[in-house]
């Protein structure tokens, strides 16, 4: 068999030089730049053209608009504040639950404070369990000082 020749080695290369293609590597990476260079021009282009197309097809705003005024969406809208707003339903439950007031006047149905439910409770007791088909009845708490409800 014959042997294979090789070439004499370059004294001026290195160990590796020989086994990367540096020459495509680096006509790779050229066409590679040209490539994303040519695709971000025509998406530029074709960007720039929707634009002026959107913009020709606008119509002018009407003189009567009044721009300055700040326009509210249509219902339901999202809260602004939040925080705010929670406050001030926990600062109304808080009162609420601490004052006497009329829920159904008619039927005699009236709200306490906590507190004094929690006295009648621990005075009279829970009421016994209903037998089945009856409805459990309570006695009314005494009228609160002041002749309110």
């Amino acid at each position: 068999m014959s042997e294979m020749k090789r070439p004499p080695a370059d004294p001026r290369r290195g160990p590796f030089d020989t086994e990367i293609n540096t020459r495509a590597v680096v006509g790779f990476v050229f066409w590679l730049v040209l490539g994303v260079a040519i695709v971000a021009g025509g998406m530029w282009m074709f960007q720039s053209r929707l634009e002026k197309r959107a913009q020709s097809t606008d119509e002018a705003p009407s003189p009567l608009v009044d721009r300055t005024q700040r326009r509210l969406p249509p219902e339901p809208r999202l809260q602004t504040t939040p925080e705010l707003d929670l406050q001030a339903y926990r600062r109304e439950e808080r009162r609420r639950a601490a004052s006497w007031g009329w829920i159904d006047e008619k039927t005699g149905v009236v709200h306490i404070p906590v507190e004094r439910a929690l006295e009648i409770v621990a005075a009279r007791g829970l009421p016994a369990h209903p037998s089945a088909g009856s409805a459990p009845s309570l006695p009314l708490p005494a009228a609160p000082p002041g002749g309110q409800p």
